[in-house]
């Protein structure tokens, strides 16, 4: 027997629920999922909705933390820099002179001086970096390729300080002996420079070779191409466009660096005469000034922070526009490819669909006329191929030569100051004797704040940006925010910070001013890995909770935020290790008093400063060796810890 309803009686009982979405709809960030993205397969009431709508609002709010932030440095740096601007205008500004004992505040030598370090590191490490990727993505084995890049994952989780003090110590006493100089100059910036910026170009560039699809390789290799054939003809040029972004976030962290540019370059505003003469950067001369400047001086040192933040951001812009297009011109090559595979298959047989081996065969034709058009090489192929192999490989042996450089220089001159006393002792006296446990605590201390006060907003801006958000303008501009955010240099983060929160918000010089500054620097770092940890958790898993009636916020919770902790935590784990390496931020809000912190708004002294001011003043050599090493150690077991994490989580995945 049925039973039938009224049209009344259905209206009453359907009143206040939602009705479900189609199954198509349930994937978010795709067309009518934006719409009815919190609403589920099963119908729910109002109530519901409205918790899942201010979940929702409470993710885009945690999203737009990160526009707030490039907004208000740029706020709060243009503002305190807008006298110089007034008083001086902006032609005295960018003028060649600065000396401002005589009230004169020209930039132009100070940004030549970046443009010119920037560009030697770029020389030198650019060819370097992107061999090393060719290596081992193309040429290694395995186990080699898995020892090489754990040796470039650590090559840049080693603190720039470090770098600056094996400059100081190491290359420039070389340098000065073959120029007759003094050793500080351009060309020893170049060689630090290059050094740091060679792990941001290798992973970056190992990343979009391994994008490109085995099959255009084996397609190359088929026609009679030798193995550098194909990575010059045809692997390189499919991953260009990833190279080129990896060498300008290279170039944005090359221009934006601080501390090891400042104890290597001489800090010398003047035109040099050679590369072995000291000159000065912009961010060299911001960190050397901050500290005794006032009035239009401090205002001139905001203003080269506004030039440094505009050109981070360009960088970002042309990077992202960049990808933007070849993304664009890839899936319109592809529809295009995929049209014209069926159109030859309709014409072929016009019921049958496309062949299977259609589009690899277009790629092959496209392989084999890139190969024709080809100049003739001067050599034979087989030894253009062998030599360029042999350079191939001794580019990965000088980057595995560099880390273990940098490691012995280290470990031998500071395993002989290691002692319990050491690590567990107070500074003493002007030579700072005694040991350093002070600045261990205050590093962990603002770490662990800083840590607490990111993660959950990181986290929650990537579930809107990976699960919630209509891929949009919105979005684009959020994450072209977050990006900005990540390359904006730490000097000028610093900048923003001691403006803030240490003047505006009354924090003054404290673990909480330099926490919340370092929060900023980690945030978008946890955001990118958390996005695509969230993304890489299968769809099917969602369909499969919402068919059994869970709401949105419940999926989330409860299934895709647990399958991706392992990777989520590996993007925490990476952020805590810089942030403990970082200088130039902490220098500016938590100050250098060697004390113990106890209360937020306690200042101290954290393991970076300290070392940057034993080495920089010759104050105790012994002492700053013993505390590079505990900081390197500490930053290596942080790295070792995410990379064990996501292997854990890969081998736990591969086993389902």
């Amino acid at each position: 027997m049925s039973v039938h309803f009224h049209e009344p009686q259905r209206e009453a009982d359907l009143k206040g629920l939602i009705k479900p979405p189609h199954i198509d709809a349930i994937e978010p960030n795709k067309g009518a999922a934006y719409v009815q993205g919190t609403r589920m397969l099963k119908l729910v009431d109002r109530r519901t909705y409205r918790k899942e709508r201010a979940l929702q609002y409470l993710f885009l709010a945690c999203a737009l933390i990160a526009v707030l932030a490039v907004v208000l440095i740029f706020v709060f740096t243009f503002g305190k820099s807008i006298p110089v601007f007034t008083d001086i205008g902006l032609a005295e500004f960018f003028s060649g002179t600065w000396s401002p004992s005589e009230g004169r505040y020209g930039i132009a030598t100070l940004l030549a001086g970046s443009l010119l370090v920037t560009a030697g590191a770029l020389a030198i490490g650019m060819p370097l970096a992107v061999g090393c990727a060719v290596y081992l993505t193309e040429i290694a084995s395995k186990r080699t390729s898995r020892v090489v890049s754990t040796a470039v994952d650590l090559l840049a989780g080693i603190p720039s300080v470090i770098y600056g003090f094996f400059g100081l110590v190491v290359l420039r006493p070389l340098i000065a002996s073959q120029s007759g100089g003094l050793g500080f100059g351009a060309f020893t910036a170049w060689l630090v420079l290059a050094i740091m910026i060679v792990p941001t170009i290798t992973t970056l560039s190992m990343d979009a070779l391994n994008s490109v699809d085995d099959g255009i390789r084996q397609a190359s290799y088929s026609m009679g191409a030798t193995r550098w054939q194909t990575i010059y003809k045809v692997v390189l040029p499919a991953a260009k466009v990833g190279i080129v972004n990896a060498v300008v976030l290279g170039m944005g962290r090359a221009i934006g660096e601080t501390m090891a540019v400042l104890m290597v370059v001489g800090n010398a505003p003047v035109v040099p005469a050679s590369i072995f003469d000291p000159i000065s950067t912009l961010t060299s001369q911001i960190a050397l000034d901050m500290g005794y400047s006032s009035g239009l001086h401090r205002s001139a040192l905001f203003g080269m922070g506004v030039v440094l933040y505009v050109i981070s951001a360009c960088l970002v812009g042309i990077v992202r526009a960049a990808t933007t297009h070849s993304e664009r011109r890839d899936h319109q090559a592809g529809a295009s490819a995929s049209a014209e595979d069926r159109q030859q298959a309709s014409v072929s047989d016009p019921h049958s669909a496309p062949a299977a081996g259609s589009v690899q065969e277009s790629s092959a034709k496209k392989i084999r006329e890139r190969l024709e058009r080809a100049p003739a090489p001067r050599i034979s192929k087989g030894a253009a191929n062998a030599t360029m192999s042999a350079v191939f490989r001794a580019t990965g042996a000088i980057v595995s030569a560099m880390l273990a450089l940098i490691i012995a220089f280290v470990v031998i001159n500071g395993a002989p100051q290691i002692s319990l006393d050491f690590i567990f002792g107070w500074p003493q006296g002007v030579n700072a004797e005694g040991g350093i446990w002070p600045t261990i605590v205050s590093t962990l201390y603002v770490t662990a704040l800083a840590t607490l006060f990111s993660t959950p907003v990181a986290v929650l801006a990537a579930v809107y940006l990976a699960e919630y958000a209509h891929q949009g303008r919105l979005v684009s501009f959020i994450r072209y925010a977050a990006d900005t955010l990540a390359s904006v240099p730490s000097i000028v983060m610093g900048l923003f910070g001691y403006a803030l929160f240490v003047e505006a918000m009354g924090f003054g010089l404290s673990m909480l001013s330099a926490s919340l500054a370092l929060a900023l620097l980690m945030l978008p770092l946890i955001m990118r890995t958390t996005e695509d940890a969230i993304r890489a958790v299968p769809r099917y898993i969602r369909w499969g909770a919402y068919g059994l009636g869970a709401t949105k916020w419940q999926v989330v919770s409860r299934i895709v935020l647990p399958a991706a902790f392992p990777r989520i935590a590996t993007g925490i784990v990476l952020a805590i290790g810089r942030a403990i390496g970082e200088t130039a931020i902490v220098l500016y809000t938590m100050g250098q008093a060697v004390n113990l912190p106890v209360t937020p708004l306690d200042s101290g002294r954290s393991m970076p400063v300290h070392l940057y001011l034993l080495a920089n003043d010759g104050i105790n050599m012994g002492a700053a060796y013993g505390t590079a090493l505990l900081l390197m150690i500490m930053i290596l077991i942080f790295n070792l810890a995410a990379r064990a994490i996501s292997r854990r989580s890969v081998t736990k995945g591969g086993s389902k």
